[in-house]
């Protein structure tokens, strides 16, 4: 019985996320009230709060949630690639994966941090973590470049991992708004810009095959 009623608190605790999820993304955060989320939820606002503080940690767990899973593959897959150049090129393909192939977390995220980051300073800073991480990890990958001799040194390792990320951004903003705009080739050409700032005048690094568990 014990072990039933885990169970049954688990799924409703799922439920009420994706139910979250979903508003968060059409509505947004200030349209969604917990109000509504018990109701599309089916459950109860007493619920909601047996399983989270408030909304903001609603917020927080369907931030973490939406980046978790993508940031493991991610991890793996990158560390996977033998030398800094082909993990790079691996971090740009991963990046252009994520806006094309999962454009609603983007969407969520980026809506979100918009209209949250500005009036809540728990959130600000949740965000803030969030793309420190980002930042580090690129600047990582380029400064072992720059350390095994892979790499050049024309711009420093923390304003180019910046400028990557911020093209991202950008790109998927411009995309979500008019993908044809942004074909898939613009992508391509954003691999050569950076590789032509690391690796001047040298063909671009080939990646290393999938392993077929990750295929």
């Amino acid at each position: 019985m014990q072990r039933q009623r885990k169970e049954q608190g688990e799924h409703t605790r799922r439920n009420i996320i994706d139910v979250t999820t979903k508003l968060f993304a059409s509505r947004g955060y200030a349209g969604t009230s917990l109000d509504l989320i018990a109701k599309e939820a089916n459950t109860s606002k007493s619920s909601i709060f047996w399983h989270f503080e408030n909304k903001e940690d609603l917020l927080f767990t369907v931030v973490d949630r939406a980046m978790t899973e993508w940031e493991a593959k991610a991890g793996s897959e990158i560390l996977a690639q033998p030398d800094p150049p082909r993990q790079l090129a691996k971090l740009i393909e991963l990046y252009r994966e994520l806006a094309q192939e999962r454009p609603d977390t983007l969407r969520l995220l980026l809506g979100l941090l918009l209209e949250t980051a500005d009036v809540n300073d728990e959130v600000k800073r949740r965000f803030q973590r969030m793309y420190q991480g980002y930042r580090t990890s690129i600047q990582m990958v380029i400064e072992q470049g720059l350390s095994s001799g892979h790499f050049s040194a024309s711009i420093p390792a923390d304003h180019l991992a910046a400028t990557v990320l911020a093209v991202f951004d950008g790109l998927f903003i411009q995309w979500f708004l008019d993908s044809a705009a942004v074909p898939d080739e613009v992508f391509s050409s954003v691999k050569r810009c950076i590789f032509g700032l690391v690796m001047p005048g040298r063909p671009l690094p080939e990646l290393a095959p999938r392993q077929a568990g990750n295929a």
